[in-house]
């Protein structure tokens, strides 16, 4: 599984509303929610036009009411990073990639599946997010957004949901995304169970690896991923424009 295959699952699992190919730099937009969605790709070698080629992107943006955001990934040309750093952009989120084989499983029960997102599934993220109300509509227009084949888990502590997260299918990697407990209900094993499920569909789907994103001062889930098996694929982070 190489970089280039993540990458190309993760925006496939993740689709933006409305995008935008320039040369080899990729656009999106969709509702101004999520980083990934609402950001630019610089892939490649830097263009020979580079600032007719930020103009474009900065005004691509700015007629959608968004900030230009720059995600940084290893198929950039390292030098688009000093040139935005150079321009004021500010450093942020960045993000650690990591992936595991499917190969073998663990086991699982007391969690509740379905291939859409269902109410339970909706409440307990908002929860464990703790998402303002008044921003609820592109959030789930977001996960609306989500192809199938996907599956939304739920575990349960005592009959009432603990936690949320859900997977999707791209070719032969499982991308695992959302993972969340509530608040009061953490330390019980509540990911490593959300985690299992999603495996043991991506399994079944005939998923062979899979992959999930992860901020790098996140220690306490990148130390669940870990026990599960899962190492770093790749890193990136992120170039938002300043004020």
């Amino acid at each position: 599984m190489t970089i280039q295959s993540i990458e190309a699952a993760a925006a496939a699992a993740w689709p933006p509303t409305e995008s935008l190919t320039l040369g080899s730099w990729k656009l999106s937009a969709g509702d101004g929610f999520s980083r990934r969605r609402n950001s630019v790709v610089p892939a490649g070698q830097l263009p020979t036009n580079l600032e007719r080629r930020l103009s474009d992107v900065e005004t691509w943006f700015r007629v959608r009411g968004l900030p230009a955001l720059y995600r940084i990934t290893p198929l950039c040309d390292a030098a688009i990073d000093n040139v935005l750093a150079d321009r004021g952009f500010i450093f942020e989120a960045p993000t650690l990639v990591m992936s595991r084989s499917l190969e073998s499983i663990e086991p699982v029960e007391g969690v509740t599946e379905s291939p859409i997102a269902t109410a339970a599934w909706v409440e307990t993220e908002l929860a464990a997010l703790g998402i303002d109300r008044s921003s609820i509509g592109p959030w789930l227009a977001t996960i609306a957004a989500v192809p199938a084949p996907a599956r939304f888990v739920v575990p349960e502590d005592d009959g009432e949901p603990a936690g949320a997260g859900f997977g999707v299918i791209v070719g032969a990697l499982l991308g695992v995304f959302e993972v969340l407990v509530r608040p009061e209900y953490r330390r019980r094993g509540h990911a490593g169970r959300i985690m299992a499920a999603l495996h043991r569909f991506g399994v079944a789907r005939g998923a062979e690896r899979a992959f999930l994103q992860v901020l790098e001062d996140d220690d306490r889930a990148i130390a669940l991923y870990q026990s599960l098996g899962y190492e770093v694929s790749h890193r990136y982070w992120y170039r938002r424009a300043g004020v």
